[in-house]
């Protein structure tokens, strides 16, 4: 396991991220004192889909939305008070 040092991590990024690819785990430390670890994932991972496979199906479906259709799907999410029959008890 190898130890850098924030500015020696980032002068050799590249070099220390190719490290990680053959098993090597990273930590990174900030004043002499460990806050970070990198390990490259299991092999047997799935790969993630990023945001923009999120953007992109949104693109896809709703083609249309305008500024109000949002405003209409946030009021969904938002808090809503509870009725007043629900506070006796």
């Amino acid at each position: 396991m190898a130890t850098y040092g924030i500015r020696e991590f980032r002068a050799q990024a590249s070099a220390i991220l190719r490290n990680l690819e053959n098993g090597e785990e990273v930590i990174i430390t900030r004043r002499g004192k460990p806050f970070g670890k990198l390990t490259a994932p299991p092999s047997d991972a799935a790969p993630q889909q990023s945001l923009a496979t999120l953007r992109g199906a949104f693109r896809d479906t709703l083609p249309a939305a305008t500024w109000e259709d949002f405003q209409e799907i946030k009021k969904i999410w938002e808090p809503r008070p509870l009725p007043e029959d629900a506070n006796a008890g």
